[in-house]
């Protein structure tokens, strides 16, 4: 028996908002098909699902047997599954990429989006989906505009992530790599990089932009901004603390990379979260950040 095929922007709920914008669709929803009744389906056009409330199962890759929000699914053209609600409690948002075959392909070689479905729970990726579930809520003349370029934002950024996952780079280059990562706080120089890889500064700053498509300064100004984001769901704690972790100077230089970065300062950030995800979720992460060890 073959698969079910869903049409452009249809999924397993009670859509409660749609809106339309340049080759995408949004839309929110709750799930009202129990788990015992989903059935393997197919859906014909790439699409994200930002889980916002309820427990959820998915085949993507990374996704934990229980997915937990605020998570963000990304799913290519084609994507056969059976991924649903655990209950009829919970609550998402969809992207869906309105496109021919031969715009699927050119968004694709472009932007190096993946074959397979793909988990993904970093806030980078969460803060255009969040932005754009907001802006489908207060849904204005110009809104139509800033959900075109959050979804651009957001499909670049999952085909970066999927890139640096398949890459087989050198292993002296991985560990630069994660040397940033787990150094991103600190004052890093190429010169002590290339020392530590064993490698000529020059050869290291040419293959790291060959694998990674950027700077070893680019990537480290990112992983901070990343840094941050996480560091702000704790609604607690202090910017000043929150710029020290991250590696900034003070809460007025990390608030200025922040909105470099991102177009809106930490606090908007954190009303952003605040007014989007329930507040069990919220609850539950306080509860977990509160309890020792």
């Amino acid at each position: 028996m073959s698969a079910t095929r869903f049409a452009h922007g249809v999924f397993l709920g009670r859509c409660d908002l749609r809106r339309e914008a340049e080759g995408f669709s949004f839309a929110e929803l709750s799930p009202t098909v129990p788990e015992a009744q989903v059935q393997t389906h197919r859906h014909d056009d790439a699409h994200y699902v930002l889980l916002l409330d309820g427990v959820y199962l998915s085949s993507a890759r990374g996704a934990p047997a229980l997915c937990r929000g605020p998570a963000l699914i990304y799913n290519p053209p084609g994507t056969t599954h059976r991924d649903c609600f655990r209950s009829e409690h919970g609550r998402f948002f969809t992207l869906t990429v309105s496109a021919t075959r031969e715009r699927e392909r050119e968004l694709g070689a472009a932007l190096s989006l993946p074959a397979q479905p793909l988990w993904q729970d970093d806030a980078a990726a969460l803060l255009p989906a969040l932005r754009l579930l907001a802006a489908c809520r207060a849904w204005d003349e110009a809104a139509a505009l800033s959900g075109e370029a959050l979804s651009w934002e957001l499909l670049a950024h999952t085909g970066r992530l999927a890139l640096e996952r398949s890459l087989r780079p050198a292993g002296w280059l991985r560990q630069v790599r994660e040397k940033l990562r787990d150094e991103c706080a600190r004052p890093l120089r190429i010169a002590d990089l290339a020392r530590t890889a064993g490698v000529h500064p020059v050869h290291l700053a040419r293959e790291f932009r060959r694998h990674y498509r950027c700077a070893p300064g680019d990537y480290l100004r990112r992983l901070r901004l990343e840094r941050a984001l996480s560091a702000l769901a704790d609604p607690r704690l202090p910017l000043a603390e929150v710029a020290a972790q991250a590696g900034y100077a003070d809460a007025a230089h990390l608030g200025h990379a922040f909105r470099r970065g991102y177009g809106l300062t930490p606090g908007d950030y954190r009303r952003l979260r605040a007014a989007l995800l329930p507040r069990a979720q919220v609850a539950r992460r306080q509860s977990r950040a509160a309890a020792p060890g």
